[in-house]
């Protein structure tokens, strides 16, 4: 629940405070939510009045990252997933086995799924979900396995290791032990927007931050990285 908000030209914006081991005060902008990272004992007065100062930013932000309810799946025939960036209609073929296929030329994701599955509708539901959740979680590893890969190559920096899991608001993370995370809801972005959130998750390997410096690393090794974090912005489920 948030319950921090300040009042800006008769507008009411709230914001939630996230406090831990930190030097440096961040405001962060996802799905429609204010979030203020602070040091552990910064002030809340503080907080508010950063809040304030910022409060043109936070509002032009809200109007980029708004609010996306989540789609309640129902695992029917021809609803939409998105993968690697394309969307897929679910075609569901009763058979003698359980598995997964992409159709690029019809643009369907195909599970085959046994006849069994006809007698209790929850049961089907369920094993599609677990198949589906499976495959995204294949391709991400795949994907973000071989994006991690190349770009280690190119900018000769090793994080002490890599895995792939599942963030609620970051696309990615790396700690200050260099241990990069990268979110498996990234599968549903295009390669280029994966290759991004590998890049910047690497180059914080050699600034913690996101300085002029951090920035300019980035556009060194992907001059169009802006293209990748508009494609971000857009919420797909």
């Amino acid at each position: 629940m948030i319950n921090n908000y300040i009042i800006y030209n008769n507008e009411k914006i709230e914001y939630k405070i996230n406090r831990g081991k930190r030097k440096r005060v961040y405001i962060g902008v996802r799905n429609g939510e204010v979030e203020v990272k602070v040091p552990s004992r910064f002030p809340e007065e503080e907080i508010k009045n950063i809040v304030f100062q910022k409060a043109n930013w936070i509002k032009e932000a809200l109007k980029k990252y708004p609010k996306v309810e989540m789609v309640d799946r129902k695992y029917n025939q021809g609803e939409t997933f998105y993968i690697l960036g394309n969307i897929y209609r679910l075609n569901i073929i009763y058979s003698n086995e359980n598995n997964i296929s992409i159709d690029d030329i019809r643009n369907t994701l195909n599970v085959f799924i046994k006849k069994s599955y006809l007698i209790d509708e929850e049961k089907r539901k369920a094993k599609i979900k677990n198949m589906i959740d499976k495959y995204y979680l294949d391709v991400a590893d795949r994907e973000i396995s071989f994006a991690m890969e190349k770009r280690i190559k190119e900018l000769k920096i090793m994080p002490s290791s890599f895995k792939v899991r599942n963030f609620k608001r970051a696309w990615g993370n790396c700690s200050s032990k260099k241990v990069i995370s990268i979110n498996q809801e990234i599968v549903k972005y295009s390669r280029n927007a994966i290759d991004y959130v590998c890049l910047h998750e690497l180059c914080h390997l050699k600034y913690m931050n996101h300085s002029k410096d951090f920035w300019n690393m980035v556009k060194t090794y992907m001059p169009n990285y802006k293209l990748a974090e508009e494609e971000l912005r857009e919420k797909r489920q």
